[in-house]
This record gives C-alpha cells, sequence and structure tokens, in this order.
C-alpha cells in the first residue's frame, strides 16, 4: 500500500482523536516532537524501512491529534452569542437561499467564525442576492434532534461550519455592498446555465439533472428522492469522482480535438475543477473528487501516470487540515471509501469476473462492485440498512444517468451560447432518457424482498469483513500453505461475522420503552422481551420535515426493527400523527389504531401511503375499554372518546392507553384534557411511568389523575424552545410537589426506559448516548 496513503490513514486516526478529545492537545504536540525528531535523525543511519515508515506513521499520527485537538466548532466560537440581540456582518453563500410562507427568506450568511442559517420574516427584496451585508436579529446556537442510530446535531453542525441561526425581519438586513466576489460570479454563470435547463424542461426533470450535476437535493420531488434511496443511487446527487471524471473527461476529449497545447489544457482543466468546487457548494466529495483530477492533469504535465492511491492521500491530508469536522462527515467518509475501494480492487474483481463473464462485461461491474464491496461496512453503520437492488441499479442505470448528465451539461451550454434549437432538441431528448431511467429504477425499488434492515452493534464486525476481502482478493502466493490459509481466514472470518449479525439480532433485552425526541410532538416505541414492538404516535413537524422518514424509520433500522406490530395513534393532530404516512412507505404495521373521531388529512395520507405500498394490513378504530393482547404483552385502552359527530382532530379525542408487561407498565396519554383524565382516573390505572399529557400543558396532569396513576417516573415529549412554553411551570410544580421524577425530551433528547426487575430506569441520548 502507497506510503503516502498510510500517512493519510494514520493522520486521520489521529484527527479523529483529536476532535474527540482523546487526550489534550500538549501530548499530541509532544508525541509528534518527539517522533518527528527521530524520524529526521534516523532517516540516513537507519536501514530498516519499516522503522523509518513507522516513524513517520506516528508522526502523521501526532500531526493529526495536534491539529484536531486545536480545532474549535463554529458552533463553540459563538456560543457566547446564544439568546442576545446581535449584528452579524458576512456574504450570503450562493445557492443557500430559501423563500418560505408569508414572505419569509432564509440564506447561509458566511461569518468570519462559521455560517450562520438567517431567517427573516417580511421579506419584500429579491429572491437571492450577493454583496456584503449585514443582518441583526436574535442569535441561537445550532439545534437538532438526540435520537439513537442519528448524528447527533454539534457534530453536524461542527461538520458544516455551521455556529447557529439568527431569527430576524426583512427590514434588519442592510446592504454595505452590492459588489460580487469572483465565487459568486461563478455561481451567477452556473445559474445563467440552470436556468436554461429549466426553460427546456419540466421542472421534476429539470431539478433532478440540477442535483445530479452540481449536487444537492432540495429541489427534487421527494418521491424521486425516495426512489434513489431505494435503488443505492444517492450517491449520484452528492457530486463525486464519477462526475468530476465525466465531465473532466469530456473537457480533454473536446482540448484534443481542437488540438490545444498542453499548458492550455491543464490551465483549463484546473480552472474547471476550481468552478466546478464551487457551483457544487465546496462539498468534501467534490473537493476529493477535483484535487484527484488536479492529480491527473499534472500527470500529464509530467507526462507521467499519477498515483491514484496517493493522490487519494493526499487529498485527504489537504482537505482534513484545511477543515478538521470534515472527519465526521458521512459523505466525506463514503467518497473517501469508495474511490479507494475503486483504486484497490476494481483489477482483482474484474480478474475473477472475466473468468465467468466477457471482458467488456466483467470490466463494467468491478467499477460499481468493487466501490460498493468496500464501503459496504460504512454504509450499515451509518444507516444499519441495504438495498439488495443497489448493484444491479448501479450497473444498469449509472450508465444512463450519466448519459442524461452529459446530455443536459451539452444541451445547456448550447443553449445558453446561441444554440438554442439544438440545445433545446438535446435537452428534449435528454428528458425522455432520463424518464425511462426513472422508470427502471421504480421497477427495480418495487421488487419485494430488496431492502434489509440490519441493525446497529456491528462495528467489531468491520474488521472481520476486511479480512475477508483481503482473504479474497489480497496478493496471496500460489503455495498451498497459503492458499490453506487464505481459505481458514474466509471461513473463520464468514463465520465470526455470522455469529456476530446473529447475537446482535436475538440477544435478550428487557422491556423498553423510547420516547423519541421529534420536537414539539409525541412519539414513544415500546419493545418487549419477545422483540414485539409498538409505535405509539409518530410525531409531526413542517410539511417539509417528515418524522416518520427522518426520525423514526432511521430509529427502527438502528434497533434492527423491520416491521411494527401494532401501531395506535392517540388523536389526528399532526403533532401525533404527521409522522405515520412515513413510516408506512418504509415499514410494514401489521395492525393499526386509529382514534374514533373524523380523519384528520395526516390520517388519511397514511391511509393512502399504506394501500398504495401494501405496508399496513390491518385497520381499526380503539375502543374504550378494548384489550389488545400480544404474546406477554397486553394493551389496555382506558379511554377512546367518540368526537367523530363533532369533526375530530381534537385534543378532547385523545385516547388513554396503558402497555403492560408482567408487572411493568406504561400509560400514555396523548393530548388528553383534564376532564378525559379524570374520567380515566376511575379506571385501575396505575403505572410506571407517565408519558404527561399535551407535553406539559396547565390545561392537563390534574392532581387526582396523577395520584391515580401514582408513577415512578413522568416523561414530558417537548420542543426545545417551543413557542407555546410547554412544560408550564404549574405542571412541573403539581409533580414535583407529589415527589415524581421528570424526564424531558427537551433537554435529554430521545428518553430509553428499561424495565430490568429493579422497576424502570432511564437514561439520555443526549448525554448517554452509550446505552442506546
Amino acid at each position: 500500500m502507497n506510503a503516502m496513503l498510510l500517512a493519510s490513514l494514520a493522520f486521520a486516526a489521529g484527527i479523529a482523536a483529536g476532535v474527540n478529545q482523546v487526550v489534550p492537545w500538549p501530548v499530541w504536540a509532544a508525541v509528534t516532537a518527539i517522533l518527528a525528531l527521530g524520524a529526521l535523525l534516523a532517516s540516513p543511519r537507519v536501514r530498516q524501512k519499516r522503522l523509518l515508515l513507522a516513524l513517520y506513521l506516528g508522526t502523521a499520527l501526532g500531526a493529526g491529534g495536534l491539529l484536531g485537538g486545536r480545532a474549535v466548532p463554529a458552533a463553540q466560537r459563538m456560543a457566547h452569542l446564544a439568546d442576545r440581540q446581535v449584528v452579524l456582518t458576512g456574504r450570503p453563500v450562493p445557492g443557500s437561499f430559501s423563500q418560505g410562507q408569508y414572505g419569509s427568506l432564509s440564506f447561509q450568511l458566511a461569518e468570519s467564525r462559521g455560517r450562520v442559517r438567517v431567517y427573516l420574516k417580511k421579506w419584500q427584496g429579491p429572491p437571492s442576492f450577493g454583496g456584503l451585508v449585514q443582518v441583526r436579529g436574535k442569535f441561537q446556537p445550532p439545534d437538532g434532534f438526540y435520537n439513537p442510530g442519528q448524528p447527533r446535531p454539534e457534530v453536524q453542525a461542527a461538520a458544516n461550519r455551521q455556529g447557529g441561526s439568527l431569527q430576524g425581519e426583512g427590514k434588519d438586513l442592510t446592504f454595505l455592498s452590492r459588489e460580487e466576489n469572483w465565487q459568486e460570479k461563478i455561481y451567477g454563470f452556473g445559474e445563467k446555465l440552470r436556468q436554461g435547463v429549466r426553460e427546456a424542461m419540466a421542472p421534476g426533470d429539470s431539478a433532478l439533472l440540477e442535483g445530479m450535476l452540481l449536487g444537492g437535493s432540495r429541489a427534487i420531488a421527494a418521491d424521486t428522492l425516495r426512489l434513489f434511496q431505494r435503488c443505492g443511487l444517492s450517491h449520484l446527487l452528492s457530486v463525486s469522482g464519477s462526475h468530476v471524471a465525466l465531465f473532466l473527461g469530456l473537457l480533454l476529449t473536446l482540448c484534443r480535438q481542437l488540438r490545444l497545447p498542453r499548458p492550455a489544457v491543464v490551465v483549463l482543466g484546473l480552472g474547471f475543477l476550481l468552478s466546478y468546487t464551487i457551483l457544487c457548494g465546496v462539498r468534501p466529495s467534490v473537493c476529493r473528487a477535483a484535487l484527484l483530477g488536479a492529480g491527473v492533469l499534472l500527470g500529464q504535465v509530467l507526462d507521467r501516470r499519477a498515483d491514484g492511491t496517493a493522490f487519494l492521500g493526499l487529498a485527504a491530508i489537504l482537505l482534513l487540515s484545511w477543515h478538521p469536522f470534515w472527519i465526521w462527515d458521512i459523505g466525506f467518509q463514503l467518497s473517501f471509501t469508495a474511490a479507494l475501494g475503486l483504486m484497490l480492487l476494481q483489477k482483482p474483481v474484474a480478474e475473477r469476473l472475466n473468468k465467468y463473464l466477457n471482458l467488456p462485461l466483467s470490466e463494467a461491474l468491478s467499477v460499481p462492485l468493487s466501490a460498493q464491496v468496500f464501503s459496504l461496512p460504512l454504509l450499515i453503520a451509518h444507516f444499519h440498512f441495504l438495498s439488495l437492488v443497489s448493484v444491479i441499479a448501479n450497473i444498469i442505470l449509472v450508465p444512463l444517468l450519466s448519459v442524461c448528465m452529459a446530455g443536459s451539461a451539452l444541451g445547456t451550454l448550447l443553449f445558453n451560447l446561441g444554440g438554442g434549437v439544438l440545445g433545446r432538441v438535446i435537452l428534449t431528448g435528454t428528458a425522455q432518457l432520463l424518464g425511462f431511467s426513472l422508470g427502471l429504477g421504480k421497477i427495480l425499488s418495487n421488487l419485494p424482498g430488496t431492502q434489509v434492515t440490519t441493525g446497529s452493534g456491528l462495528w467489531g464486525g468491520m474488521l472481520l469483513y476486511f479480512l475477508i476481502l483481503f482473504a479474497i482478493f489480497g496478493p496471496w502466493k500460489k503455495r498451498e500453505k497459503m492458499q490453506k490459509l487464505r481459505l481458514y481466514t474466509v471461513l473463520c472470518s464468514g463465520i465470526s461475522l455470522c455469529i456476530l449479525f446473529a447475537y446482535n439480532s436475538w440477544r435478550s433485552q428487557p422491556f423498553s420503552v423510547y420516547f423519541l425526541d421529534v420536537g414539539q410532538g409525541d412519539c414513544a416505541l415500546v419493545v418487549t422481551p419477545e422483540r414485539e414492538t409498538i409505535l405509539i404516535d409518530t410525531g409531526g413537524l413542517t410539511k417539509n420535515f417528515d418524522t416518520g422518514e427522518r426520525i423514526i424509520v432511521p430509529v427502527l433500522r438502528h434497533l434492527g426493527i423491520e416491521y411494527i406490530d401494532v401501531a395506535i395513534l392517540s388523536h389526528g393532530h399532526h403533532d401525533h400523527a404527521g409522522g405515520l404516512a412515513g413510516v408506512a412507505r418504509w415499514v410494514k404495521i401489521h395492525k393499526l389504531f386509529l382514534p374514533v373521531e373524523k380523519p384528520s388529512s395526516d390520517v388519511e395520507k397514511a391511509i393512502r401511503i399504506g394501500t398504495k405500498f401494501k405496508s399496513v394490513e390491518i385497520v381499526s378504530k380503539i375502543r374504550t375499554n378494548q384489550t389488545i393482547r400480544l404474546k406477554q404483552c397486553i394493551i389496555y385502552v382506558v379511554e377512546a372518546p367518540s368526537t367523530i359527530g363533532e369533526g375530530g382532530d381534537a385534543n378532547e379525542s385523545s385516547a388513554v392507553v396503558r402497555v403492560s408487561h408482567g408487572t411493568d407498565s406504561v400509560l400514555f396519554t396523548g393530548d388528553a384534557p383534564v376532564s378525559i383524565e379524570l374520567s380515566a382516573a376511575t379506571a385501575p390505572i396505575a403505572s410506571d411511568v407517565l408519558k404527561v399529557s399535551h407535553h406539559g400543558s396547565r390545561t392537563s396532569s390534574a392532581e387526582a389523575f396523577l395520584q391515580a396513576v401514582h408513577p415512578r417516573l413522568a416523561v414530558i415529549s417537548a420542543g426545545r424552545r417551543n413557542r407555546f412554553g410547554h412544560p408550564h411551570q404549574e405542571t412541573l410544580d403539581k409533580l414535583h410537589r407529589l415527589a415524581i421524577p421528570v424526564a424531558r425530551t427537551d433537554q435529554l433528547g430521545a428518553i430509553k426506559v428499561i424495565f430490568d426487575g429493579n422497576g424502570p430506569e432511564w437514561v439520555s441520548c443526549r448525554w448517554q448516548q452509550e446505552f442506546f
């Protein structure tokens, strides 16, 4: 393996240890100095190359640790501004503008300490602009959701250079200078190119092609995004090496046809790489691809073939030196892993495939196979999900979509350079091919049994997996002993990996309840020792954020849950039912119980989705005193008020449901007001854990009801800094007077309650993530 690549791996390991504050940075400084000095003194004397390599790798490790330990995230640099009225000066980030409802505008502001998301109400200016601006408003630190199996908000903020957000009004923005810098001018030229695509194509097609050409998925239809996810094609929306290779290859071909001198080709190529990187938003994957492209151009100047692994290692060192917190970025990790897999495995994979297939086909198959096989452990570790059609989809659809990208780029250039008729013809043909490709993708994505939930806990299996890859594709000698060792390595590692996976899937666990962090809403997941699952409410935020797809489904995959045995909605309000449709798109629900009320729009949507994907088997209305029995778990509906004649969709229709397993029990109350609580209090509702009604509002939690439940823990599900002021102090005071401990999702993130025989114990995903 190339020494530069090894150094980059050591440097990356040091960065990871440094940013995670494994040891103080002065320790890293001392280690780096000692090892660097030892390497310099030993260089002319030491004949043992391995010892010298070890010294250099140790120096790279120490340098990474020092750099990572000294790095300060943008949010930390701006933490002193929290909850204050501030004035910030900077330039809007090109391409970050988004128009909202009621004349609002948001964009990213590049400030000297980091990026700030600015939200302006009552904006009456243009939808986007450049130049130097000054904005006044209330500053808030980065926020997000703390749930198992998902990146922590502070980690995402650090990777994205996000310092926080600023809330203001249109009158709070002042232009200090309208003059655009060179980056804004490049992006403006790109906007003109995009306009050609938008004029010649339908909005859905143009949005998708823009996403594939320049990265990003904000304007792409949700159904198309899901299709790409199901087929394992999401990498096409994150500009990477395949994009740069395609367009750089087209540029070099054009230059050869024009017989341009080599220096001019290199200048044009470097200019293209820089401009393309800016147009794509300076993302980690495109930066890596651009650096490798620069290596190819440099090789042409020196008339030498660039060592791909060496340039990959150099690219990693340069990018992590520029922004150490990219080590936490999933896109950065996958981009480098896929590129490394392509460089290391493409040739041996093609050689083995060539024994069974003809040469062109084996070469074509080896490209997606090598990249996906090498990056598979990271995909599973981060997403806990595997698409079995991804290899087939990449083999069939990536070439077609690459032609679409090339056609759209060529058609757009012609459209903007005066060849409007020819450009429009090419773009129209591209749209037809794009529609055909999406149709094939839809067929593949709908094949049964192609979506596999893997669960978490397989980080330890990563070493075993790479041992198997090394045994299969490594440079083993053809001696009989070595071949036997190779076979034993594959068998032992494979069996160990299967045992680890089986243990993770079938190990016993106590009766547990996860109160998920869904912001201002309710969602709880009950998991029994028999691995039956009960989902009670599904949260629901703005229309642009689906709690079902963005929060609940990833949590289910993290826990290795492939289906829901019972799903219950307490009532139809959006903050309780808004995520159900998103869950039904991806997860089978055996039994769905709905409140006795007129179905809300969220419930109707969920039923439509469940019918379309055949994911909801049985739909029933819950009834007062109804008992739903699972293997060892009993669901008892204490109250199910009927408001069907009153229009429904109200807190007064909230069901009160008790879930018990043996002697352990949890009471769920939805948004039940005092009247419903007092009615429920006449039944035997004593429970170990109470989900406090209506996010802790003063309109609920009657003292008589609390005394009847007599819980040992009260859980309040509310959004951080919510506009209702939940939970209200009156409710907190009642719980305090009755000596009931309180756990709140707005403070602790997701809360896991465990019944291990000693009563309910609880842990916080925000502060005790290792227990999830």
